[in-house]
């Protein structure tokens, strides 16, 4: 079990000396940021191009392939079927807190019907 990372005292001490002692041999980087690339400008220029390129393609390939999935998924009927009432479904041991006594919060066609059957 590996013990908790706790920064104390000492090692903040510790890890600053070691930041001092790389600045001081000169392990830091002079003379402001360093470019972590290596090429010349037109080469990045070339490749940001390249990368422009591939994206649309494949943006155009994702668009098409959402296209005839949704194409697919809506061009058959979906099973809805009536449930079934099984004797462990909704079991009330208490009413709802919004007043209706079987009917979900958002189950509007029950609401109807209990408030025409209350009429």
């Amino acid at each position: 079990r590996a013990p908790p990372l706790v920064a104390t005292r000492a090692t903040l001490e510790m890890s600053t000396s070691l930041l001092v002692r790389q600045l001081v041999s000169g392990m830091a980087p002079k003379g402001g940021a360093r470019r972590m690339l290596s090429g010349s400008h037109a080469e990045h220029i070339e490749v940001m191009e390249k990368w422009k390129k591939i994206s649309f393609v494949g943006f155009g390939l994702v668009s098409l392939f959402g296209a005839f999935t949704m194409i697919q998924h809506f061009s058959h009927e979906h099973g809805h079927e009536e449930t079934i009432a099984y004797p462990h479904m909704k079991i009330r041991t208490k009413p709802f807190p919004w007043g209706s006594k079987d009917c979900d919060l958002f189950d509007l066609k029950c609401k109807a019907a209990a408030r025409a059957a209350a009429e």
